[in-house]
């Protein structure tokens, strides 16, 4: 008896922990159209708001430098979020820039977010053009 009531405890107390930590992390909305440039950041600015500098300059070098397919998760002890980054498939687009697709996941608690999907392309003056695909 005892011990069916501590364990009803514990699953309450970790409902109750799960919970807050869901509604602790507001998650923008996706756009289809908008185009970010911006050489530092490669998200949107709603989801670069969890991110400090060292995550957005290890982003930035896993866009350059990431092979396809390749997956790199590392933990911002700062915010306290697991970012996940997975390089998807390297393009030259109709312009001839060379473009590629990756996936950024942000766990933040016991849950996984969702995924968020982005094209970056360098143009022709080196400057990375990201969008959401």
């Amino acid at each position: 008896m005892m011990q069916d009531k501590i364990i009803k405890w514990f699953l309450t107390l970790l409902f109750i922990v799960s919970l807050t930590a869901c509604s602790s992390l507001q998650l923008p909305q996706q756009s289809k159209t908008k185009i970010v440039k911006n050489d530092k950041i490669f998200v949107d600015p709603s989801i670069a708001r969890f991110m400090k500098m060292t995550d957005r300059v290890k982003l930035q070098n896993l866009v350059a430098t990431a092979q396809p397919e390749q997956l790199i998760k590392w933990y911002s002890t700062r915010t306290g979020i697991r970012f996940e980054f997975r390089s998807k498939r390297i393009f030259v687009n109709a312009a001839g820039e060379g473009c590629r697709n990756y996936q950024i996941k942000m766990n933040r608690g016991f849950f996984e977010h969702r995924a968020f999907n982005y094209t970056a392309c360098r143009d022709n003056q080196g400057d990375w053009l990201v969008s959401k695909f």
